[in-house]
């Protein structure tokens, strides 16, 4: 099919593109500046890019903070832990939540640390995965299992069957949280890092531009 001005125009023009009265060469060229049809797109697509990194930098900030604050609840080195009221109370069923709330957090950082690009991403998905390296039997007897895809399952029932000093042995003493909590803090940094990175990297256009970011610290 012949492509015309008039049909490239009306292209742009669906696109939200500027149109501009010029020749099918000039339109795809701009004449050598980025006001033509290949610069508008390498900005539309560049804008589309930086604006897809940041929502993913947020979503994963966010899972890293909520993974950290449900860590620390299960850490039960603070004065009135979630054990010490379990034992007060007689039931386990504050535990219970909060392990279902932790494995939730958990398992929504790893999918999104999948998602993205980059080898700190990578690292870190990892990472997460090796703290539970030396505790899966311990988690398992208390009905916490770890799939083929990194993710955490969770039988309820026999979670619930647990008595307050074995959950406390599994979760509070084995130093697992705490790794978690600590972790969970180094990702939502980064990922912060990350998403005020891409103001140097481009502009408001979506325009490259030269960025003196350094690279990650991975535990800095």
């Amino acid at each position: 099919m012949r492509i015309t001005t008039q049909m490239l125009n009306e292209s742009a023009r669906k696109a939200g593109l500027p149109v501009n009265r010029v020749s099918l060469l000039n339109y795809v060229k701009g004449n050598g500046s980025d006001s033509g049809l290949l610069g508008a797109l390498a900005q539309k697509n560049s804008a589309a890019a930086e604006s897809a990194k940041r929502t993913g930098y947020d979503r994963l900030e966010k899972a890293a903070d909520k993974l950290g604050e449900k860590a620390d609840a299960l850490d039960g080195k603070e004065k009135d832990s979630v054990y010490d009221r379990a034992r007060e109370s007689g039931s386990t069923e504050e535990i219970c939540d909060g392990v279902e709330e932790l494995i939730g957090s958990y398992n929504n950082a790893i999918k999104i640390l999948e998602s993205m690009d980059g080898e700190l991403n990578a690292y870190y998905g990892r990472s997460l995965e090796g703290i539970l390296t030396g505790v899966r039997e311990a988690l398992s007897r208390i009905g916490i299992t770890v799939s083929g895809n990194g993710t955490l399952n969770l039988d309820r029932e026999k979670l619930q069957a647990a008595d307050v000093d074995t959950l406390e042995s599994v979760l509070g003493n084995t130093g697992m949280m705490k790794r978690l909590s600590y972790l969970a803090g180094r990702i939502s940094d980064n990922a912060q890092t990350g998403a005020n990175s891409l103001s140097t990297q481009y502009g408001s256009d979506g325009s490259s531009h030269t960025s003196s970011f350094n690279k990650y610290d991975f535990w800095g």
